[in-house]
């Protein structure tokens, strides 16, 4: 009887407080193996200390795991205790202690290696299989020690623990929040990693399997039928490509819906090469830019978000290659999305951003949260039109304009709408739902408005300079706006597109359907035609010609890019696709469904492959040898060490919060190395993070490496030309590396930039009187600049 209600007892059913037990005894083997990792890194001398908010974060992560592996398991545990006592408790046990093992053996290949695993350990066929064999078996058994160790230590406060279970609803949340946070590979649970890293190669179903390695490759294609609109003089011709935020076709065409709201367009469309049927590729500001000057894939969230910076063309470098001074404007951050990244890797010899404008100009008026997006387009065409109007020819100027992008805060609000008002009581082509539609939505078509008086004033302006007659303008807009309803999924992408020039033999409309992606390959077949330029023998352009002989060539494809991870349209001949919809279009790109299955089936065959190819040319570097790229990528290299230290000081996307602690560290004379590390990998992120180059150029000088420093400060005042702190930092070095003559020459720079600061003014009469002491009669300072300077220090309250 006893030996019976032994067995009874000891097949007693094990309840969630038991595996409340192993899932905290699962947490904080976990936590020790954290200690274990940064322990490791800090005795390797990787990390300068092994106690950080990296490590925080990765025991963060590490709890957020726990929750999400204690959720699944509890299943499996009440299935299995219900079938046989104990069953569940000693399965999901031996479950914790493999998931611990596969963790110690991922930690110790990223201590060794310093570089995490993930799908690509199902291809690794090199490695030691008896050290690998060892390292598991001593894995095993020390985590099966602790793992025991620590459940043993929890039922002292198994009261505590009993009431803990719900609490993994909340760590639930944790882990919930944590799948959106920025991780790396230091501060990331190995195993989570590895486990969705194998999830995501094993359901791509795009994956690429042709034998082209560089399967956009093409011969380059040198004529286009444009030539014959143009008559072109012997001075190859300046271009201005205006890209404008929202700009859809019903603002402006033949079939616009809210036609004749924004009369100087409507009037430039007259006046112009117009397309009646154009479509941007994407459905996103910032994603138009390299698909319209560089005819570029996409990858998952954008060209210019895609890792390792790829080979291509664009109009920037094969121009700027053929003698062509090269702009870009744009009144907002050129940071996000890694635009000016993308600039700066293109060589742009002039990046106007929401950084060069100065005391004189008036930014746009915040949102409700207190945010503006940077200064109207009327700004910025004067702006342009000050600074940068006057560099040599020729040029290509690409704008992209800010005015009509949510929240639509343009400047006169008021008196833009009462305009709208106006104009729509007058209107007999707009119909009667649109009207209210309007009317319901002036402060979108204020917006429209304000900037279409900002394009008037700019041709305006134009038309004053010498080379107005030699100049092809290009006006088009990035998507069609979402503060508007739309009729269809095409309408996203439906765009006016218009080439105007005094060069122009006539007006004409356009039927040919063409997209953002033919622009880049027609202009320079276009030029090339004309002025024979030096071309790439090579090209992987997406699209190809703006003009064909029918509206439909039936050979010619249009992806189109949703929005990030979002590839969910595509064009091929004359039939659309979206969400496995086909549909057929008609000359005015109305949509007529097709049930056709054959159809259905090559539409879906053609998508799959393109969605293949664009992943693969944009995360393997395939989209051109680099035999074939004009512009050599220079890329930021760095150790893996190196790499897994800056990981330790700094996560996420906070590139100021990145910059503040390179500044605390260059303070330190003994960590000024770690600090020029840390401002490189900001740099190489966001190559217009001004502070971080300024401190650079401060590090170099207090290492008295002047010369660098000189190098890397006036590069900053001629890309920042209004920052006080570039100029402060210059003279400081000019001072302390007694070249205090540059002072002179800063100084006109200084002048006409409007710099006039206290501070600015102590260190320009600094330099001068230490001039001045040293100055003899044969090398006397300039009486010209003397005077200004003076009179400069005098207007300052010193």
């Amino acid at each position: 009887m006893q030996e019976g209600a032994n067995i009874k007892k000891t097949l007693k059913r094990k309840t969630l407080k038991d595996f409340t037990r192993l899932i905290l005894a699962y947490f904080l083997c976990l936590f020790v193996l954290s200690i274990y990792q940064y322990i490791r890194l800090y005795m390797s001398g990787v990390l300068d200390s092994f106690i950080n908010k990296s490590l925080l974060l990765l025991i963060i992560h590490h709890t957020g795991f726990t929750a999400v592996v204690g959720l699944f398991f509890a299943f499996l545990f009440n299935f299995l205790e219900k079938r046989k006592p104990t069953f569940g408790f000693r399965m999901v046990r031996l479950l914790l202690i493999l998931l611990l093992t596969i963790e110690v053996l991922l930690i110790e290949y990223f201590v060794r290696q310093y570089e995490i695993l993930g799908a690509e350990i199902l291809g690794i066929q090199q490695y030691n299989t008896e050290i690998v064999f060892n390292i598991t078996v001593l894995a095993l058994l020390g985590v099966s020690l602790l793992f025991y160790l620590f459940y043993k230590i929890t039922a002292s406060t198994y009261n505590y623990i009993s009431k803990m279970y719900p609490l993994t609803l909340v760590l639930f949340s944790v882990f919930l929040t944590t799948l959106t946070s920025d991780k790396k590979p230091i501060n990331e649970n190995k195993t989570q990693h590895l486990i969705s890293s194998i999830a995501d190669d094993v359901l791509d179903f795009n994956k690429y399997d042709g034998r082209i390695e560089y399967p956009l490759l093409t011969s380059h294609k040198e004529k286009t039928d444009l030539v014959n609109d143009f008559e072109f003089g012997e001075q190859r011709p300046n271009l201005v490509i205006i890209l404008v935020d929202g700009l859809g076709a019903d603002f402006v065409g033949s079939r616009a819906k809210y036609g004749g709201l924004l009369p100087f367009l409507d009037a430039m469309d007259q006046q112009s090469l117009s397309w009646d049927n154009y479509v941007s590729n994407t459905g996103e500001s910032a994603a138009a830019l390299p698909t319209l000057m560089g005819s570029l894939p996409f990858g998952k969230n954008g060209f210019t978000n895609i890792e390792g910076s790829p080979n291509r063309h664009t109009l920037f470098s094969i121009l700027k290659n053929n003698g062509y001074t090269t702009t870009f404007n744009y009144g907002g951050n050129s940071a996000l999305n890694y635009l000016d990244k993308f600039l700066h890797e293109e060589r742009v010899d002039y990046i106007l951003d929401r950084k060069s404008f100065g005391k004189n100009y008036t930014k746009q008026e915040e949102d409700a949260a207190g945010i503006s997006l940077g200064y109207p387009d009327k700004e910025l065409f004067v702006k342009w039109n000050k600074n940068l109007g006057t560099a040599p020819n020729p040029r290509l100027d690409v704008f992209m304009t800010l005015s009509t992008k949510k929240p639509f805060e343009n400047p006169n609000k008021a008196e833009y709408k009462q305009q709208v008002k106006q104009r729509l009581t007058k209107s007999n082509i707009i119909g009667e739902r649109e009207k209210k539609l309007v009317l319901k939505n002036l402060d979108v078509f204020s917006s429209f408005l304000y900037a279409d008086d900002a394009l008037k004033d700019f041709f305006a302006a134009y038309k004053k300079h010498p080379d107005y007659k030699n100049t092809i303008f290009i006006i088009t807009g990035s998507h069609n706006t979402n503060g508007l309803p739309q009729d269809n999924r095409l309408d996203r992408y439906r765009v006016p597109f218009m080439m105007y020039s005094p060069l122009l033999k006539k007006p004409q409309r356009k039927a040919a359907l063409a997209s953002h992606a033919d622009l880049a390959p027609t202009v320079l077949s276009l030029l090339n035609t004309a002025y024979d330029l030096k071309t790439p023998r090579q090209t992987a352009w997406l699209g190809n010609s703006l003009t064909h002989s029918t509206p439909f060539d039936g050979t010619k494809q249009i992806p189109l890019f949703r929005a990030k991870n979002n590839i969910q349209e595509y064009i091929y001949g004359k039939y659309f696709m979206s969400r496995s919809k086909v549909f057929e279009m008609g000359e005015d790109l109305q949509l007529a469904k097709i049930r056709e299955t054959a159809l259905k089936k090559e539409m879906k065959k053609r998508f799959k492959l393109f969605k293949s190819i664009n992943s693969y040319v944009a995360e393997n570097n395939k989209i051109l040898p680099d035999g074939l790229a004009i512009i050599p990528r220079e890329k930021q290299e760095f150790t893996k060490q190196e790499l897994v230290w800056v990981q330790s000081v700094f996560n996420g996307k906070d590139y100021d919060n990145a910059y503040n602690t390179a500044r605390k560290l260059a303070f330190n004379d003994d960590d000024r190395a770690r600090a020029l590390l840390l401002c490189r990998y900001i740099l190489s992120k966001i190559p217009g993070h001004s502070d971080t180059e300024i401190l650079m150029g401060r590090i170099h000088a207090w290492e008295k490496n002047y010369d660098g420093s000189i190098r890397i400060l006036e590069e900053v005042i001629r890309k920042y030309p209004i920052y006080e702190d570039g100029y402060a930092a210059l003279l400081d070095v000019y001072f302390w590396s007694n070249k205090n003559e540059k002072a002179l020459e800063l100084y006109k720079s200084i002048e006409r930039n409007e710099i006039k600061t206290d501070a600015i003014a102590q260190k320009m009469n600094r330099a001068y009187t230490a001039l001045k002491k040293s100055a003899t009669e044969k090398d006397s300072i300039n009486a010209i600049i003397t005077a200004k300077i003076e009179r400069y220090i005098a207007s300052a309250s010193l």
